[in-house]
């Protein structure tokens, strides 16, 4: 199986999420995202995860970047903002007297089965407590998937564990894995999740390995953190060393072990331009302001002029392409292509095969054609559609547009108010994240009849003619007028 990179933030930058995009939420998605922050009381935990979009305790970042690392830190909390830290609601508020920093994809990033890697350098110290793992999209709990957890008072060892409710109660398979000094430089942290078996990886190494229980087969969302005490980590003390900070170097997601054979590859374009593929692996770059360029028989990298307009082609391979700021025409044509749409407003067009595509920032077109493809809109209000095949599609943020069109598809909206449209003859479109009070509806073509019912969990639409809308985890009861319309 062919490996895809599905999701790569290497944190030259941070995306926190605001209310309305970003990449990474500030608080577990058990919590609203508008609160004063949140914990894990439950475990008995010391740290209160400061919420970024929580003016009272803005003044605190727990999360930062700086030459490509992004740090969580935890600390003793300022006084000044102790009395807002905490629940009411549990009659715990000014309760807590130390802040760190948790991310999360709930809001942008989540997929059924891959493999999901962190490099980090965890820390040391009595308390503290880093993670890396994944959580059900759908809200459930559990199951739940820790990649890694650490205890700082025992910088040797590693944990790994998938918890599972397959038996109807709450259980779990772990392992703890000695490692050497975890905290002493950056390590990488990675599970290989399949339908019949998940396997964990430190360094490429794989570690442990489970079969897939049969209430993990959803799509879910990663979550980095650095929690403080509770019973298992043990209360911080007079010897933990704050600032305690976790570093993060990558956090990435494939739609497959992507070292499966081995090897990794990495292409830095030439530069060249003006140029055409002929029959090898061509690598073609274009002038600053903008190139036409087109790739061969071979697997090509191609790369557009970065401030100009490009007309970038792929050939008969699998070909990677990248656009620049400013408007991109991209068509991948034959071959499973990767293609970048870049920061402008573009057209990324996967053409034969089975393509990945990125409209990344801006307004974009998306359109996967023919095969089967994965398309990801990014930060604007784009167009993202799938063509022919069995199609897996994501609006990311803003104000999305997504069809599936024909074949068997998936569509995730992401934040933003979306649309979802289905017509008669179309295929079967599964929408995960149907959120009416974000604005998000389905629209139909002028003249469809259909007919909607409550199945389960799940409102189907079912068009007249054929084709079939799911909105997974809805009540039909619940929707607003105007959820559904015609154009």
């Amino acid at each position: 199986m062919s490996a895809t990179l599905t999701f790569d933030d290497e944190f030259n930058s941070l995306s926190l999420w605001n209310g309305a995009s970003g990449t990474w939420s500030t608080t577990p998605a058990y919590e609203s995202d508008q609160g004063n922050g949140a914990s894990l009381p439950g475990n008995g935990e010391q740290e209160w995860y400061i919420n970024a979009n929580y003016a009272p305790t803005s003044s605190v970042k727990p999360w930062t970047v700086s030459n490509g690392v992004l740090t969580l830190t935890a600390q003793k909390a300022d006084p000044s903002i102790v009395g807002d830290l905490g629940y009411a609601k549990y009659g715990t508020l000014g309760g807590y007297q130390y802040t760190s920093g948790l991310i999360e994809t709930n809001h942008s990033f989540s997929q059924t089965y891959g493999y999901f890697e962190m490099k980090a350098q965890l820390p040391s110290g009595q308390g503290l407590w880093p993670a890396f793992w994944l959580m059900p999209a759908n809200g459930a709990w559990p199951p739940e998937l820790d990649v890694v957890e650490a205890l700082g008072k025992d910088t040797s060892t590693i944990y790994t564990t998938v918890h599972t409710d397959q038996t109807g109660s709450h259980t779990q398979q772990a392992l703890a894995t000695s490692v050497g000094d975890y905290s002493s430089g950056y390590h990488t942290y990675a599970v290989d999740w399949e339908a019949d078996k998940i396997t964990f990886y430190y360094d490429n190494k794989q570690i442990y390995q489970v079969a897939t229980p049969a209430d993990m087969h959803s799509p879910m969302y990663m979550i980095a953190n650095l929690a403080l005490g509770g019973g298992w980590a043990g209360s911080v003390d007079g010897s933990t060393p704050f600032p305690a900070q976790m570093n993060i170097d990558y956090i990435k997601a494939w739609s497959a072990n992507p070292y499966a054979d081995g090897t990794t590859t990495t292409t830095t374009p030439a530069d060249t331009s003006g140029l055409s593929g002929v029959t090898g692996n061509q690598v073609l770059g274009g002038a600053d302001a903008g190139a036409t360029l087109q790739g061969g028989a071979g697997s090509d990298t191609i790369t557009g002029g970065a401030n100009g307009a490009n007309y970038l082609r792929g050939g008969a391979g699998d070909d990677q392409v990248q656009g620049g700021v400013a408007f991109d025409d991209i068509n991948g044509n034959e071959g499973n292509d990767t293609l970048h749409g870049g920061a402008g407003d573009d057209w990324v067009v996967g053409g034969k095969d089975n393509d990945l595509l990125f409209g990344e920032q801006g307004n974009d077109i998306v359109y996967g054609n023919l095969g089967n493809d994965t398309a990801y809109g990014g930060s604007g209000d784009d167009i993202v559609r799938g063509g022919q095949g069995d199609d897996v599609l994501y609006g990311q943020d803003g104000a999305d547009w997504l069809s599936g069109d024909r074949g068997t598809d998936t569509l995730t909206g992401g934040a933003g108010a979306d649309t979802f449209h289905t017509s008669s003859g179309a295929g079967v479109s599964t929408v995960t994240d149907f959120n009416y009070w974000e604005g998000d509806r389905v629209q139909v073509d002028p003249g469809n009849s259909y007919v909607v019912s409550q199945q389960g969990a799940d409102v189907v639409i079912d068009m007249t003619g054929g084709g079939e809308m799911v909105l997974q985890h809805t009540q039909m009861s619940a929707l607003p007028e105007g959820w559904i319309f015609g154009s």
